[in-house]
């Protein structure tokens, strides 16, 4: 598969709280480039739970805090608008680049810092800025949209391979962990 190559994958579901969704992937719907035969990826696990985060755990929780100062029927309403916008775009998406993230200090689930690594594909998602977009007309907020980008593969010091990933909710805080792009 090209990295230029249009992907159309299935609907975003709700995997967390009213909003916190994701889109599946399979492995064939994504580029790994050349990356699975470089050396580097010694200790690292492929990411077998392939998705794309379209609301994740930071940004339900911004979400959930402002839908909850409105009264029930008006949060309800504004809920299922949210869910229809989701259902209603097509979520296409063009793979860009491969990047490698070293996160030296993690606070993990056990309240330790870890020490996390990463590599992630970034996407190009129009949808995804579309729905944040009517998001923050809808609720009259200022939420960034998630960034979008692909966990390819993990490493980390969590006895639970499932806490290997490092959040990335949004493009300010990608910056802030300082990738490295990969040649691919």
């Amino acid at each position: 598969m090209k990295k230029e190559t249009i992907i159309k994958p299935s609907k975003p579901i709700i995997v967390k709280g009213i909003l916190g969704c994701m889109i599946k992937l399979n492995k064939n719907q994504i580029d790994y480039g050349n990356l699975e035969s470089k050396k580097e990826l010694k200790g690292f696990r492929e990411q077998t739970e392939r998705h794309i985060t379209i609301v994740g755990d930071k940004t339900l929780t911004k979400i959930e805090n402002v839908l909850n100062k409105f009264p029930v029927s008006e949060r309800k309403n504004k809920i299922a608008k949210l869910k229809s916008i989701l259902k209603n775009l097509e979520w296409k998406f063009l793979q860009k680049d491969i990047y490698l993230i070293n996160k030296k200090k993690y606070l993990g689930d056990r309240k330790i810092l870890e020490h996390r690594k990463s590599y992630v594909r970034l996407i190009d998602m129009p949808d995804m800025y579309y729905f944040y977009h009517k998001l923050n007309i809808l609720l009259k907020t200022h939420i960034s949209a998630q960034l979008p980008h692909i966990t390819l593969f993990t490493k980390g010091e969590n006895p639970s391979r499932e806490y290997f990933g490092i959040s990335i909710p949004s493009k300010a805080a990608f910056k802030k962990l300082h990738p490295k792009k990969i040649k691919i």
